[in-house]
C-alpha cells in the first residue's frame, strides 16, 4: 500500500479558502438581518432611520441618484420575511461545515456543502424571487453550480490519483 498522503490541489485550497469566508461573512450578516429587520423595518415606517442615518449618509457625500438608490436596497431588504434571514443562516452553517470536511478531505463535506447550496437557493426562489423578482438570481446561481462543479472535478482527481494514499472518505477501498 502507497504511504504518500492525499495532497489537496491549491486551486481547490484557494477555493476552500473563499467558500470558508464566504460563508461565516453570510451567517454573520444572515443572522444580524433576522435578529435587525423586524426594528428597522418599524423604523423605516416612522421614519426614525432616515434621521438615524442622516449623519452617516451626509459623511459618504452621496448625490440624490446614490441616495435614492440606496433607500430602494434597504426597503427591499427589509420587505424580506425574517424568517428567510434565519432559514440562509443555518444553511450557510451547512456549508460552512462542508468546506471545513473538504479541507479534510472528506467527500461527506462536498455533499454538505452542495445540499446547503442547492438549499440556499431554493429558499432565495421561495422568499426572494416569487416576490422581488429574479434579479441577479442567474448570476447566485451559476457561481452556486460553477463551484460545486469544481469542487466535484477536484475531488474525483483526487481520488483518481494513484500516487494518493487510500483515504476511506476520498478513495474507498474495493
Amino acid at each position: 500500500m502507497n504511504e504518500n498522503p492525499v495532497k489537496r490541489p491549491i486551486g481547490m485550497t484557494i477555493l476552500l479558502v473563499l467558500s470558508l469566508v464566504n460563508a461565516i461573512l453570510q451567517i454573520f450578516s444572515s443572522l444580524g438581518m433576522w435578529i435587525t429587520t423586524p426594528v428597522m423595518s418599524q423604523m423605516m415606517a416612522d421614519g426614525t432611520l432616515e434621521e438615524s442615518m442622516a449623519p452617516f449618509l451626509s459623511m459618504m457625500q452621496m448625490g440624490e441618484e446614490e441616495l435614492k438608490a440606496f433607500w430602494e436596497i434597504i426597503e427591499l431588504r427589509l420587505s424580506v420575511n425574517p424568517v428567510y434571514y434565519l432559514f440562509t443562516a443555518l444553511l450557510y452553517i451547512g456549508s460552512l461545515i462542508g468546506v471545513i470536511k473538504m479541507f479534510k478531505l472528506q467527500r461527506t463535506g462536498f455533499h454538505f456543502y452542495s445540499i446547503s447550496q442547492m438549499l440556499i437557493l431554493i429558499v432565495t426562489v421561495v422568499y426572494i424571487v416569487s416576490k422581488q423578482g429574479s434579479a441577479g438570481f442567474f448570476n447566485d446561481f451559476l457561481m452556486t453550480v460553477m463551484f460545486i462543479l469544481i469542487y466535484h472535478l477536484y475531488l474525483k482527481r483526487i481520488e483518481n490519483d494513484p500516487s494518493a494514499k487510500k483515504e476511506q472518505d476520498i478513495r474507498p477501498e474495493a
